[in-house]
């Protein structure tokens, strides 16, 4: 078994953990059957198994994180409901999303129903480090929302006066808080010493903003049937990802005046999003955004150099690589 097999080979005590925290075919229905219908559809269970990895690598039991895991995966499904919603997604792994075949009544009150689950997890932590834990949990869920807010500001505003930084520091609220949060809080409860949780929280939060610009890059380049979503689809929504940053100031006024029409314009077809993608691709940008999420990656395999050596040190380099080289 590779270190990225036996990584993802604990998928099933997530499973099994959140299975205890939420009840399943339990009344009202319309809270947690739509929660499990949502829970169902899947998912990699990243963050969560970061955090037993973690435990691990500091010489602790990955048991010993099990609860909070939990709370970090539950989370995550938490927000994906509420973005489906904010997004106007049609669709999710395969299925529509809850607010299309449910209703964004039902869907919200589905979304905060498993934010209360967050917290009965975030309660059955069993440590001395528990309100430290539970601290770190509060400050990455704060830094997630922040980000969401600040991605739904830009577009709100329709403003395109940012900069390379208001990126890097929203996608580390937006996408790494959660991902830091996971490496630290495992760390913390495998017992490890305050440098090696300070480590591992730095390796996340890099590796963390690395998968969201290399997911960035799989929505303009990536194989749509891997990929599992629309291929430019960041376009019609308007995202303003590192690559078009780095884009707009070096095109031609009038084609920099057109990208932006486009950027966010639910109409429009394929070959204006393929004129964007080629212009993007011209510029030199998604290389650009390619070799950055690489970088990121170095460093944050050089945070891991404080961690004695093991299988679960293995696991976290072996997951680190596959960040800039996966396919979906």
């Amino acid at each position: 078994m590779t270190p990225l097999e036996r990584f993802y080979s604990r998928v099933s005590l997530v499973e099994a953990e959140m299975a205890r925290i939420v009840p399943r075919d339990a009344p009202p229905a319309e809270v947690y059957g739509l929660i499990w219908q949502f829970l169902d559809l899947g998912g990699k269970r990243f963050r969560p198994l970061l955090a037993l990895s973690a435990s691990r690598a500091v010489g602790g039991r990955e048991q010993d994180a099990l609860a909070a895991a939990a709370a970090i995966e539950l989370f995550h499904n938490f927000t994906l409901i509420h973005d489906d919603i904010e997004d106007d997604s049609q669709m999710r792994r395969g299925k529509p999303c809850l607010h299309i075949s449910h209703g964004t009544p039902l869907a919200l009150n589905a979304g905060d129903g498993l934010f209360m689950m967050v917290w009965r997890a975030a309660l059955k932590v069993r440590s001395s480090k528990s309100e430290a834990v539970q601290s770190m949990l509060l400050s990455s869920f704060t830094a997630v929302l922040e980000g969401q807010a600040r991605e739904l500001g830009w577009h709100q505003r329709n403003d395109w006066n940012l900069s390379e930084a208001d990126y890097l520091d929203m996608a580390a609220g937006k996408t790494a808080a959660l991902v830091s949060a996971a490496c630290g809080v495992g760390a913390i409860l495998g017992g490890g010493r305050p440098a090696q949780a300070k480590a591992l929280a730095a390796y996340g939060r890099g590796i963390g903003v690395a998968f969201q610009i290399q997911d960035d890059v799989l929505n303009l380049v990536g194989d749509e049937a891997k990929y599992k979503k629309e291929i430019g689809g960041d376009i019609r929504e308007g995202k303003r990802t590192l690559m078009v940053l780095h884009a707009l100031p070096s095109l031609s006024k009038p084609d920099a005046e057109k990208m932006r029409k486009i950027l966010g314009s639910r109409a429009a077809d394929a070959a204006k999003i393929e004129w964007c993608i080629s212009k993007l691709k011209a510029a030199g940008s998604i290389d650009y955004a390619s070799d950055y999420s690489r970088r990121l990656v170095g460093e944050s395999l050089s945070s891991l150099s404080k961690l004695p050596k093991s299988d679960a040190r293995d696991e976290l380099e072996a997951v680190a690589k596959f960040i800039i080289e996966r396919e979906s």
